[in-house]
């Protein structure tokens, strides 16, 4: 009798191991469909229209400082890296993770979750809306503890990637990054600036107006009042699309490459 050494998918005592079972039953494929197939097939996991905003996905607008994440992806020849599935991660403007092993105690913002994905396009160009992330201490395995600055994680994954490729954002004029130790663990100092977005006030979108409030708010003497009656047009947006803009381009490889984990 041939034992089975294989733990079960479901383990009682990882917790984190039932959260991963699968839920269906297995796809059987053809066995030359790894063959033939030009992957990644990213048909079958198509991101969808707001999948991109991760302002979008909440009962109302998240806590932060709204901002758009733009830039292009390319070879070390400056050609472009089409079709190509770009995910991000990150904390929420309070600096805590939607992440079960997240223990730091931080606030969590309901109508914010952190994820977000897009496709590049034909000119390898990617976008998102979301919330800068705030500071976070962190400790380390050698015991020490340091704040992380403020940092977006991105995977690439596609046709021009053997696999898939991390690494991380960080913001321009951030004065945190000096004691990250991260981003300080890479000692060519242009290998560190390739990580750090440029604030890119052409494409920052600025409006003064947006909707009203719904609640009564505190007037200078401390009283509550209703929100003033309102006629403009922005009185009927949804939100108000102010956002910072941040320019981030990624180039997969070369001696100008970004430094992937």
């Amino acid at each position: 009798m041939i034992r089975n050494v294989n733990p079960p998918l479901a383990d009682s005592s990882s917790a984190v191991s039932l959260l991963r079972v699968p839920v269906k039953p297995p796809v059987h494929l053809d066995r030359g469909w790894f063959h033939w197939l030009e992957g990644p097939v990213f048909d079958q996991i198509r991101p969808g229209p707001l999948d991109a905003d991760l302002t979008a996905h909440g009962n109302g607008e998240p806590i932060g400082t709204k901002i758009i994440v733009h830039g292009r992806i390319t070879d070390s020849d400056g050609n472009p890296v089409r079709h190509t599935l770009v995910e991000i991660w990150q904390a929420n403007a309070a600096g805590g993770y939607i992440d079960s092993l997240d223990q730091s105690g931080f606030p969590l913002d309901p109508n914010f979750f952190g994820a977000g994905r897009c496709l590049t396009d034909h000119n390898g160009y990617y976008r998102f809306i979301t919330i800068r992330p705030g500071p976070y201490p962190a400790m380390f395995r050698d015991g020490g503890r340091a704040w992380r600055a403020s940092h977006i994680h991105f995977s690439i994954f596609g046709s021009s990637a053997s696999s898939r490729l991390i690494t991380q954002m960080f913001f321009e004029g951030d004065a945190l990054i000096k004691h990250d130790r991260l981003i300080n663990s890479i000692t060519c100092p242009l290998g560190r600036d390739a990580l750090i977005a440029k604030l890119d006030i052409d494409n920052t979108i600025s409006e003064s107006f947006g909707p009203p409030r719904t609640r009564p708010t505190l007037d200078g003497s401390g009283v509550l009042v209703d929100p003033p009656a309102r006629s403009d047009a922005n009185a009927l947006l949804p939100r108000n699309p102010s956002a910072l803009a941040y320019r981030f381009d990624i180039r997969l490889r070369g001696p100008r490459g970004t430094y992937f984990e």
